[in-house]
């Protein structure tokens, strides 16, 4: 399990392998040390019907500042399900895709979550970073092999030096799935209870990271269930899509590169 720690005040979740890495920056969120109420309670750090964006900025500034970065470093994805990629040099919103790659210094990478994994990836070698939201339509349609293949064609990475961090997500002991989304999976990733079919996200998204060529040695689950701990995190099943989001970012620090 990743180690949560609290830094002025935030709860973060850092990957014990990344950490080892000076210029690398990068956490996962939890649901606490924010200024959001209600189902939004309280450090919603994504757009939500209800919640204010007063709140929503105040809860980013808190986060970025616990990482000495700011909003203006940082590139979103749009997250719309897809497998589609875009190589980023700029900040701001990104349309129109799920993963995020750069080879920029100073530029933090961000996936909003509450259920969907987000897939932190870090190539020490050529000092390339990518974030990926890995839900279970994304996961199925190739977007992690579409992500590490971007990497291999643009920037040389070898998948076999790849660190891979699983954020923090549904997993199997909550994730029911109805037939035309478990026949999307193989038969490992979905496990067959008295109350129906479950799917192992974290199994699909390790298989297919292996399967791209990263070293199962070098790919790390959190460990978290988004919806068994309802005081650490947003889950949009568990809540009925009625919450908050959280984030994972990473980025390479350039004052930290070695």
């Amino acid at each position: 399990m990743f180690p949560l720690t609290v830094s002025k005040g935030i709860e973060i979740i850092q990957s014990p392998e990344l950490m080892t890495f000076p210029e690398i920056v990068h956490a996962f969120s939890t649901r606490n040390g924010g200024v959001s109420n209600g189902p939004f309670r309280s450090l919603n750090l994504g757009i939500a019907d209800g919640d204010t964006l007063k709140n929503i900025l105040i809860n980013r500034k808190r986060f970025y500042n616990t990482l000495n970065f700011t909003s203006s470093d940082v590139a979103q994805a749009e997250q719309v399900h897809s497998n589609k990629i875009a190589i980023v040099e700029d900040n701001g919103p990104i349309p129109g895709c799920d993963a995020l790659i750069t080879t920029q210094a100073n530029l933090y990478l961000s996936i909003k979550t509450a259920d969907c994994a987000a897939v932190l990836l870090y190539d020490p070698h050529h000092q390339v970073i990518a974030a990926v939201h890995a839900g279970w339509r994304g996961t199925a349609e190739g977007i992690i092999a579409n992500t590490i293949n971007t990497m291999q064609a643009q920037f040389q990475t070898n998948p076999g030096e790849l660190i891979a961090a699983i954020g923090p997500a549904l997993h199997v002991c909550c994730y029911k799935v109805k037939n035309n989304v478990a026949k999307k999976f193989s038969d490992n990733e979905i496990i067959q209870r008295e109350e129906g079919l479950f799917l192992d996200l974290i199994l699909a998204i390790t298989n297919r990271l292996n399967a791209a060529g990263v070293q199962l040695d070098r790919i790390a689950d959190s460990g978290y269930c988004t919806a068994c701990q309802p005081e650490k995190f947003y889950s949009y099943r568990r809540d009925e899509g009625v919450t908050g989001r959280m984030l994972a970012v990473i980025g390479i620090n350039q004052r930290n590169k070695c």
